[in-house]
């Protein structure tokens, strides 16, 4: 096998971030607002309606609104 082929391949330092990152900012988006706004009396509506969302639906819903948001990630981070 070539050296080459053996020889460490280099790394990024870690926590460094890439030129012309910005930070996404998921709730100035007009969906974010408008499922955030609407999405917690959809699902109590169809609640009492006796057609609840399904939980994968749910669970989407709610992944969804927490995407993004430092304020959710950074506590989960520090619990481990």
């Amino acid at each position: 096998m070539p050296a080459a082929a053996c020889a460490p391949r280099p790394r990024a330092p870690p926590f460094i971030e890439p030129s012309g990152y910005a930070q996404h900012r998921p709730e100035s988006t007009l969906l974010y607002q408008l499922v955030e706004q609407h999405y917690p009396e959809f699902r109590e509506l169809r609640a009492r309606e006796g057609r609840p969302l399904p939980a994968y639906v749910q669970e989407e819903f709610e992944a969804y609104l927490k995407c993004g948001r430092l304020e959710v990630r950074i506590p989960d981070h520090l619990d481990r």
